[in-house]
């Protein structure tokens, strides 16, 4: 049934686009160029194979072991495989065709085969699933292990595995120099409806228990800076706010201002671990406030929240990983039921800073995701990336991801007056002061920081 339900939907969607009613994604966009499928060969040069975990006994939260083997259901040479347990293989898995792949353990009893297409979304694998080809999907492998097992995984086309999320290309943010110096995270510029600049961001985290204020500054050519003071203090304006943070902290992070319906609002996260967020509201119509709560309490139970209004006037609120939904007209609700943004293969873009723009009739959504980078040596780091995914959709699904701006992680798109399309950033050379790179686009969509 599922099968018959994909082959229906593909036929309904095919007589969409003849008439004209949906669409199709650009050629290129939907899939990896032969370029960056080099590019990925290139990084599967070190990144190949998957990490296996051994357990004691099935559903035992710490692993007596963890490693990294040369493929799928390879044995890793550790005396704890002396003892009977229960085996995990993980990694990332992109096949030569597309289909069902028929995929099978050979040598083990009980195995079950899980595949993951975003933190929220995972199936038990069957011969109804079926894999696009060439495009990255994360898979478990699980069965009792005993002395003497010798498994094997086969498919019914080749494949390529990693045991990360493969990435590639990007601009390196070296070059970038800062627009203020200001100690700012997570920096978030809109151009106001005077059209001058507004920025704001983590304020000062010199202290990540205590970041406590919101800043708002003003600039009218990205280079000098105003501070129109703390539009919100926690210890002036918060209410329901203290019931949250009972310790005495006062962590406020990643708040963003935004211009819907002729007024303007600013969403922000509170807490650490376990965050929660809300919505304010300028009681002047005015960028620099002051500001008022929506509602009296949380409006997200998580972190990173972003406004998107599209062209019929409908807006949108992003969070988490590309969590999204429906906001009433009064700003103070969800007004439908979230969902994610996800690529074409269920894949999240990142995991956290995400944010929405619609340029040329297409929606790019870009987040903030950790990449783990080869050295020639093999040897390995970490960098805070900006990812970016298109769609002809806002509600997707998306292309898969591509890496635009390393150590970008956490910035916003936005439009200068002068139609330049730029990036914020913070991290790397800058020493988390606010940056900005101009971004370029391609004749088929693609982003390339200049």
């Amino acid at each position: 049934m599922a099968y018959l339900f994909r082959r229906l939907l593909t036929v309904f969607l095919t007589v969409l686009v003849s008439f004209g009613l949906l669409r199709p994604m650009p050629d290129g966009l939907m899939t990896y160029t032969e370029e960056e499928l080099a590019q990925i060969d290139e990084y599967l040069q070190y990144s190949q194979g998957a990490s296996v975990s051994l357990y004691e006994n099935m559903g035992d939260a710490e692993p007596i072991y963890t490693g990294t083997v040369g493929g799928l259901c390879e044995l890793p040479e550790c005396g704890e495989l002396a003892r009977t347990g229960y085996i995990r293989y993980t990694a990332y898995i992109a096949f030569e065709k597309t289909g069902g792949q028929s995929l099978k353990v050979n040598g083990a009893k009980n195995v079950r085969i899980t595949v993951h297409y975003n933190e929220l979304r995972s199936e038990i694998y069957s011969l109804f699933t079926v894999f696009k080809a060439k495009i990255f999907y994360r898979i478990d492998v699980e069965f009792p292990y005993s002395d003497g097992l010798s498994p094997s995984f086969r498919s019914s086309s080749s494949y390529k595995i990693s045991v990360n999320y493969p990435s590639f290309g990007g601009m390196p943010s070296e070059e970038v120099r800062p627009i203020a110096d200001i100690h700012l995270r997570d920096p978030y510029i809109m151009t106001g409806a005077d059209g001058k600049y507004y920025m704001t961001g983590t304020y000062d985290p010199a202290d990540w228990s205590n970041t406590k204020e919101i800043h708002v500054y003003r600039s009218e050519d990205l280079a000098g800076w105003d501070d129109l003071g703390a539009v919100w203090n926690f210890e002036r304006d918060a209410t329901w706010q203290k019931k949250i943070l009972t310790d005495g902290s006062s962590p406020i992070w990643a708040p963003e201002l935004h211009y819907i319906n002729g007024n303007y609002y600013i969403c922000y996260s509170l807490g650490w671990g376990a965050m929660n967020g809300s919505v304010l509201k300028s009681t002047t119509g005015l960028p620099e406030g002051p500001y008022e709560d929506v509602r009296g309490d949380a409006v997200f139970e998580a972190i990173d929240s972003t406004f998107f209004v599209d062209d019929d006037g409908s807006v949108w609120a992003i969070w988490a990983d590309g969590q999204y939904a429906g906001m009433s007209g009064d700003m103070k609700r969800l007004a439908t039921a979230a969902r994610s943004l996800v690529s074409e293969s269920g894949q999240p873009v990142g995991f956290e800073g995400c944010c929405v723009i619609k340029i040329d009739g297409l929606y790019y959504l870009c987040s903030a995701s950790y990449t783990t980078h080869y050295r020639a040596d093999g040897s390995s780091y970490l960098t805070y990336d900006s990812y970016y995914a298109v769609s002809n959709r806002f509600q997707g699904p998306y292309s898969e991801r591509r890496l635009l701006l390393i150590n970008g992680g956490h910035g916003n798109l936005f439009f200068a007056n002068d139609g330049t399309l730029y990036t914020t950033l913070f991290s790397g050379a800058l020493g988390e002061r606010p940056g900005i790179a101009a971004i370029d686009i391609t004749e088929d969509g693609r982003l390339i920081v200049r």
